[in-house]
This record gives C-alpha cells, sequence and structure tokens, in this order.
C-alpha cells in the first residue's frame, strides 16, 4: 500500500530470517541494539503463530518500523487474540513525516479485520505523547511499580547521586539456588525446570477473578520463562503435601546503577494464601545472598497477590524516584468488551508483560 501523501509505501512483514537482518540493522543504524534471535522468538515463535510486523518503506530502504507481537489473552473468562506493542522506530533520515501514526493507522485496521481485541503495552514519557493523543489510547497512569529495599547505602547513594562503578558487580546470574527448602510443616520449596499441568491447574482457577489479562499458560510461562534467548530466569514452586500450590519468577539485573532484583511473576492458589509470602520470602533470602540493593515488581493494587507483596516488605514506588516512567495503556479494537478492557480494575499486570526485562 503506497501512502500518496508521502510517497512511502507501507508493507507489512513477513518475519522471515533475512527480513529480521534488516530489522536489527535498522535498529543499529539508528544507535539501537536488537538481538537476533530474540527478533526471532517474538516474532517467529510466539504462541500465535503469527506476525504484526509494518514497515514504511522509502524505495528499497526501510523509514520506519512500528511492531506488535500477537499474544493470546484471557478477556471475562474467554480466550481472545490480542497484540502487545513492542517497537516503533523511525530512521533519522525520515524523521517529522508522520510515518508512525501512518503505520499505527494501517496496523491497527489490519488487526480489527483479523479480530483481534485489543492492543496495549508500556509507552515511555517520550513515546506516550504518541500512543495517548494521535493513536487514541486509554491510559491507565504509570506502571504499578513496587519497591522492595534491601540495602539502604543504595538508596544515600542515589539521594547523593552517586555513582557506583557497575562493571566491577557479579554477574547478572551468578548466584546459587536452592534445590528444595522446607518452608513449613509439609510445605517446600523447589526449584523448576519448567511449567507443568499443575501450574496450569492453578492458573486456571485463578483466572476466574481475573476480567483482562495475557493467558499465564504454562504454555506462556515456559516460552516466556524457559525459552526466551539470552535471558536466565530462576523459577521456583511451593509444595505442600507433594501438591504445588504456586510459583515464583525472579531475576537480577545489574541496572539503575546498582544491581536490582526482579519478580517477574507470582501465581498461586488463592486457597492457600501463605504461598505469595512464602514465595517472596524465599526470593528475597537469595537475593540478599546475591548482593542486590533493591527489588522492583508489577503488581495492582486490586490483584490478589498484592498483599503477600505489602505484607513481604514491597512499597508503592514514588514516582518521583522511579528508575523510569512507563505508562499502561490500551487500545480497543473489538467494542464489545470496551467496558471491560477500558477499566483498570479488570486487568492483571505483572513483569511477564515488560518487553526489556
Amino acid at each position: 500500500m503506497e501512502n500518496k501523501g508521502t510517497g512511502y509505501k507501507i508493507v507489512r512483514g513477513i518475519a522471515d530470517d533475512d527480513e529480521l537482518e534488516n530489522y536489527r540493522l535498522c535498529f543499529e543504524k539508528n544507535g539501537n541494539k536488537r538481538d537476533i534471535k530474540n527478533l526471532q522468538w517474538l516474532h517467529q515463535q510466539n504462541l500465535a503463530k503469527t506476525n504484526t510486523i509494518y514497515y514504511a518503506m522509502h524505495n528499497s530502504e526501510v523509514a520506519a518500523i512500528y511492531t506488535a507481537m500477537p499474544v493470546l489473552f484471557n478477556i471475562n473468562g474467554e480466550k481472545k487474540i490480542a497484540l502487545q506493542s513492542i517497537d516503533t522506530l523511525t530512521d533519522l533520515e525520515h524523521r517529522g513525516k508522520g510515518l508512525f501514526p501512518i503505520l499505527a493507522a494501517k496496523l491497527y485496521d489490519d488487526a480489527v479485520e483479523n479480530s483481534f481485541e485489543l492492543v496495549y503495552g508500556f509507552p515511555n514519557e517520550n513515546s506516550a505523547p504518541g500512543f495517548f493523543k494521535k493513536l487514541k489510547w486509554a491510559s491507565f497512569g504509570e506502571a504499578p511499580f513496587l519497591l522492595k529495599p534491601i540495602k539502604i547505602s543504595y538508596f544515600i547513594n542515589k539521594f547523593l547521586k552517586k555513582i557506583i562503578n557497575t562493571e566491577t558487580q557479579t554477574e547478572e546470574q551468578f548466584y546459587s539456588l536452592p534445590k528444595s527448602v522446607d518452608v513449613d510443616k509439609n510445605t517446600s520449596i523447589k526449584t523448576l525446570d519448567f511449567f507443568n499441568t499443575d501450574y496450569d491447574e492453578i492458573w486456571q482457577n485463578v483466572s476466574k477473578g481475573i476480567g483482562v489479562s495475557v493467558d499465564r499458560s504454562a504454555a506462556y510461562m515456559n516460552w516466556r520463562y524457559v525459552h526466551k534467548p539470552g535471558e536466565e530466569y530462576s523459577k521456583c514452586g511451593i509444595y505442600k503435601d507433594g501438591i504445588l500450590k504456586g510459583s515464583i519468577v525472579f531475576t537480577i539485573k545489574n541496572k539503575h546503577n546498582g544491581r536490582i532484583g526482579y519478580i517477574m511473576e507470582l501465581i498461586y492458589d488463592d486457597s492457600f494464601p501463605k504461598a505469595g509470602v512464602f514465595l517472596l520470602k524465599h526470593a528475597s533470602k537469595i537475593f540478599k545472598k546475591a548482593g542486590v540493593d533493591a527489588v522492583l515488581a508489577w503488581c495492582l493494587p486490586h490483584s490478589y497477590n498484592y498483599q503477600s507483596f505489602r505484607k513481604t516488605g514491597y512499597y508503592n514506588l514514588p514516582i518521583k524516584f522511579r528508575p523510569q516512567h512507563l505508562f499502561l495503556g490500551v487500545r480497543v479494537l473489538n467494542n464489545s468488551n470496551k467496558k471491560i478492557i477500558e477499566d483498570l480494575n479488570n486487568w492483571y499486570v505483572s513483569y511477564s508483560d515488560s518487553d526489556t526485562v
């Protein structure tokens, strides 16, 4: 499709290896790194088995890119297909031509025809005005950061704006993870290699109380945390009388001028609410031994697991102290579920939804 007003041709990609390499090179040319294996994982190996990559072409040159990843959602008890907004880029030589909204309009129009329910994401403070004003996304405000302080010295240094040499810190994933730990009578926490049907049973029960979220089935969790290239995530399950009652996923990154722990996901049987507390305390012990300065999580106040975070020392992170400003937003593509989707109280989000950690 050629946009006669601009002279640029709008093309939908096919996400083969050659195309993704050109995608990577375009980002590299503009000062942004993209890993080819990660691009293949996102666009060739996602659970929906399709892709939505759109290019603005100037002759044979890529002038702009907008991509959204197809993802399976639970919406009001039904499985639907949705989109997570991932990458936006306009080549330096082609900026100021309004290519991003043109690409988005084409992507969204095609998404409606292909029965996608919504597109959502976490635009940063630079891109947020484009999404919320030009693309008519509904804004839910900033991402729901929670913080657990570990080292007071880290926050003193942050306050004094003292720079820490993170190059001397230990490797991100160099920490020990015990295979099994007893935490209560007939209750233990064990490392997980992957997620199985026993986890699926927990998620199916939990998801009944959630109106809108990514379908965090075992298939999704394995795709996200076992098969993602270039990343290592610690996965632990809590067992009572030999039966899985919940799981936690976490990682450690040398980011934000420090050593930061991330709680990626916390899912547990809500008939055993202690599971969330036990799992978070288990992660905290590992973080402390690994020299972590602070721990971050995403959790909305109405989420069923929010109190587990609060009981284990997590606090709402004030906006002015946040390491970055990310905004949760959505654009509804199927109006039959518009009321449900545009009500934040129906949503469940976590760091699983992040495409950068």
